[in-house]
């Protein structure tokens, strides 16, 4: 399905691995025309990298077609478009 899931072995969880490591990955991941997210979708953990992956304007549409679909805004708040 060409999906790359990254298994990172440490000792422990290590924030600062994770800092380093994310702004790499996506970037490599968008400079080969890639997506930040597959079956599992974006979350809100990888909201941030959304247009790593997504044009702009695909964003605003979506930006849109939640709009219409949730006028209030109380379904899944900030799971994938940031406020």
């Amino acid at each position: 399905d060409s999906n790359l899931h990254v298994v990172v072995a440490t000792p422990e969880y290590d924030p600062e691995i994770d800092a380093q490591l994310e702004p790499y990955l996506f970037e490599f991941v968008a400079e080969h025309r890639g997506s930040v997210s597959a079956e599992h979708g974006i979350g809100f953990k990888k909201t941030k990298y959304l247009g790593f992956s997504k044009h702009q304007s695909a964003i605003d549409l979506m930006r849109q077609m939640k709009s219409m679909m949730d006028p209030n805004g109380i379904l899944n708040p900030y799971k994938v478009l940031p406020p």
